[in-house]
């Protein structure tokens, strides 16, 4: 795959959970670029630091309770934070749901 300057912001929208909309000024989605999920999120931390913590950990890795998923694709069944991103593609926040 060739790699363009513009390919590196790609923008892309992301969508929040409830809980997580008050970290992000109470929007339910919000744009972020990048070529992969983890630029995408180091986008987006620039302007939600909180929301980034998170979903992330100190040490930059998916937190275990939250999925992340680009056009329904589990990033974790992916590349992880290297999965590449589209133009148009969207990043949905899952928190992980525990109880029987």
């Amino acid at each position: 795959m060739m790699e363009t300057k513009d390919n590196a912001m790609t923008p892309i929208r992301v969508e929040l959970p409830a809980a997580l909309r008050a970290l992000a000024e109470g929007r339910a989605t919000v744009e972020a670029r990048g070529r992969t999920v983890g630029q995408a999120l180091a986008d987006l931390g620039q302007r939600h630091p909180h929301l980034l913590r998170r979903i992330l950990t100190r040490g930059g890795q998916l937190r275990p309770h939250v999925n992340l998923f680009v056009n329904e694709a589990d990033i974790r069944h992916r590349q992880g934070l290297d999965t590449e991103l589209d133009s148009g593609d969207v990043l949905v926040v899952v928190p992980s749901v525990a109880g029987g």
